[in-house]
């Protein structure tokens, strides 16, 4: 898996909307994490929101860092199913969509917006090599991007 800890810019639009945000500069461990940067580009008209308090890090290892990594994400279905005969369709579809938690967020994950981790991208080849495909598994795009996971 590619994995890298990469200095790149964060879109705050790409920031899960529940997802905790830090503003503590007194942790040794804010500039490298995920938390602590986001809470950074936090727009001046949110006013409310999840929090990392500074309580977090008094003993030097706060249970809430989450080290800022790109990965190799994914997304789109298409080139998936292409080759998938008509009797694995459907209960192939069924599986993907309820691993990923329903319709919508199958569809938000195949027009990308939401993306495909590796874990979820590996959940999803492993359930098509079960049916007995194991050529061209691939989704239809790729790119780097922040794991807010």
């Amino acid at each position: 898996m590619n994995n890298k800890t990469i200095q790149q810019p964060i879109d705050f639009a790409s920031v899960p909307p529940k997802w905790p945000l830090c503003f503590s500069e007194e942790c040794p461990r804010h500039g490298e994490c995920l938390r602590f940067l986001a809470g950074q580009l936090a727009p001046d008209d949110l006013t409310l929101g999840l929090a990392i308090y500074p309580a977090a890090h008094k003993n030097e290892a706060c249970p809430h860092f989450k080290e800022a990594r790109v990965k190799r994400m994914a997304y789109g279905f298409k080139q998936l199913f292409q080759e998938v005969k008509q009797k694995d369709n459907t209960s192939l579809h069924n599986q993907v969509e309820a691993y990923l938690g329903g319709h919508s967020a199958f569809y938000r994950f195949n027009s990308g917006e939401r993306l495909l981790n590796p874990e979820k991208q590996e959940w999803i080849l492993n359930l098509f090599r079960k049916y007995g495909y194991t050529e061209n598994l691939a989704f239809d795009h790729y790119c780097e991007a922040y794991d807010f996971r």
